[in-house]
C-alpha cells in the first residue's frame, strides 16, 4: 500500500508546535448533576470525608439531597469543615485525627480554598506526616504521588481546582507564604460540577472568583509555556466570561449565565495546568503569604495595571510578537469595532481590564493594610516566570502603585 506524502508547510503556513498535555479528572458537567453522585461514589470507596467550607453549602437543600443519596448507599461520611485559605496547620491536625484512620474517599464540596484542602487531604491521608515538607518553597522533599481517591465538587467558579494537580496552602504573617502541594497524580478523580451549586454565591464572592477565573484564563493564554490547545481552551472560557460575567452581577440567579461562569472556571484549571501563569499570579501568591487578603481580589485587582505594563514592555521589545498579536485578539473579543489596527484592539482591551476594575468596584490593595512601604518585600517574592515579557523591578512596583491607596 502506497503512503500518502507528508505535507509539507509552504512559507507562512502556520503549524501546531508539539505540546504536552496533562490528564484531566473525569467531568460530569451540568445543572441538577449532583446527584449523578450517587450512580459513580461506589466506585471510588465507601467510608469518605466528606470536606465542606464554612456553612454555606450545608445551609441548601442540596446538602440535604446529598445527606439521602449517602443513606441509600448505607455511607456514612465523617465531615470536616476548611472554613478559610486552608493553612499547613489545618490539613495536619486533620491528618493526625485518629478517626480519619479509615478513610478510603475524599469528597470536597465548596469554593477554591475547601477544594484544595480536600485535596491536600486526600494526599496527606495516604502519605501521612506534616504536609510543609512538600510544599514548594517551604520543604525540600518531594511528594509520592499517592493519594486516596477525591472527588471534587466546586461551588463557586473561581480557581479552577477541580482540575488541577495542585493545592495551595498559606500561612499568613510577616514570614508568611502562599505555596502549593503539587503533583500530577493529584489531579481530582472526577470534577463533578453543577452550576446550579453557585446560584447562592454572593455578589462580591462571585466577582472575586470570576476575576481569578479570568485572570488565569488570560495568563495562561499569553504564558510562554502555552501551546495550539491551552490557546484554544482559553479563548473558549475568556468568550463565556466576557459573555456572562455582567449578567451574573446583575442577577445571581441566571443559570444559563451561572453556567457559562463554571464552564469557564473548568477551563481555567486545565488550561493553567498545562500553560502556567504570569505576574498577576506571582503576585497574588506573594501578597496572600503577607496579608489577609482573597485571592480572587489580588488577581482582580492587579490584572489592569500588571497587563498594561506587560503590553508597554512588549512594544518597547519591539518586533512582531505572539503575544501582541493575542492582546489584539483580546482586544477583539471585547469590541464590537471592526477593520480596527492591532495596536487599537490591544488598548482597548487594557481599558476594559480598566473598566472592569471600576465598575464591579474591585478593592484596593490598600483597604487590606497594603501601603508603599510593603512594595520592595511584595516584588521581593513575586516571580513572573511566564509572563509574555519579564517585567523590571520597577515595573512590578509600578504595577503595585497603581493599586495602592
Amino acid at each position: 500500500m502506497q503512503m500518502a506524502p507528508i505535507h509539507e508547510k509552504s512559507p507562512g503556513e502556520q503549524v501546531i508546535a508539539p505540546f504536552n498535555l496533562k490528564m484531566v479528572p473525569q467531568i460530569i458537567f451540568g445543572a441538577a448533576r449532583l446527584m449523578e453522585l450517587k450512580n459513580v461514589i461506589g466506585r471510588f470507596g465507601t467510608k469518605p470525608l466528606l470536606v465542606l467550607g464554612r456553612s454555606s453549602f450545608a445551609a441548601t437543600e442540596h446538602y440535604y439531597s446529598l445527606q439521602q443519596v449517602l443513606t441509600e448507599l448505607d455511607i456514612r461520611a465523617k465531615t470536616v469543615h476548611i472554613d478559610s485559605e486552608p493553612s499547613p496547620a489545618m490539613i495536619d491536625a486533620i491528618v493526625a485525627d485518629p478517626s480519619c484512620a479509615e478513610i478510603d474517599l475524599v469528597i470536597a464540596i465548596g469554593g477554591g480554598s475547601t477544594l484544595d484542602g480536600g485535596k491536600a487531604l486526600s494526599a496527606m491521608l495516604a502519605e501521612g506526616g506534616e504536609v510543609s515538607r512538600f510544599l514548594e518553597g517551604v520543604g525540600s522533599a518531594k511528594p509520592s504521588g499517592r493519594k486516596l481517591p477525591f472527588i471534587a465538587i466546586p461551588t463557586t467558579s473561581g480557581t479552577g481546582s477541580e482540575a488541577t494537580g495542585n493545592a495551595v496552602l498559606s500561612s499568613v504573617g510577616s514570614r508568611g507564604f502562599k505555596c502549593s502541594l503539587r503533583h500530577d497524580n493529584f489531579i481530582p478523580n472526577l470534577a463533578l460540577v453543577d452550576p446550579a451549586l453557585t446560584l447562592t454565591c454572593p455578589k462580591e464572592l462571585t466577582v472575586a472568583c470570576s476575576m481569578d477565573c479570568f485572570t488565569q484564563l488570560v495568563e495562561g493564554y499569553l504564558s510562554t509555556h502555552g501551546s495550539a490547545f491551552t490557546d484554544a481552551l482559553a479563548l473558549n472560557g475568556i468568550r463565556a466570561v466576557r459573555r456572562s460575567l455582567g449578567p451574573v452581577c446583575a442577577d445571581g440567579n441566571n443559570l444559563p449565565a451561572r453556567t457559562d461562569l463554571a464552564y469557564a472556571a473548568l477551563l481555567s484549571g486545565i488550561v493553567l495546568g498545562n500553560s502556567g501563569l504570569g505576574t498577576v499570579h506571582g503576585f497574588a501568591s506573594a501578597v496572600g503569604g503577607l496579608f489577609t487578603i482573597p485571592h480572587g481580589v489580588v488577581c482582580g485587582t492587579l490584572m489592569a495595571p500588571a497587563n498594561a505594563l506587560t503590553l508597554k514592555g512588549l512594544r518597547e521589545a519591539g518586533g512582531a510578537t505572539p503575544a501582541l498579536a493575542k492582546y489584539a485578539e483580546l482586544g477583539k473579543i471585547f469590541s464590537e469595532r471592526t477593520s480596527k489596527p492591532d495596536a487599537w484592539y490591544q488598548d482597548y482591551f487594557i481599558a476594559e481590564l480598566e473598566r472592569l476594575a471600576v465598575e464591579l468596584n474591585l478593592p484596593k490593595l490598600s483597604d487590606f493594610g497594603v501601603t508603599t512601604a510593603d512594595i520592595d518585600r511584595i516584588v521581593d517574592k513575586t516571580g513572573n516566570k511566564y509572563n509574555p515579557v519579564p517585567l523590571t523591578r520597577e515595573a512590578m512596583s509600578e504595577v503595585l502603585r497603581r493599586r495602592i491607596g
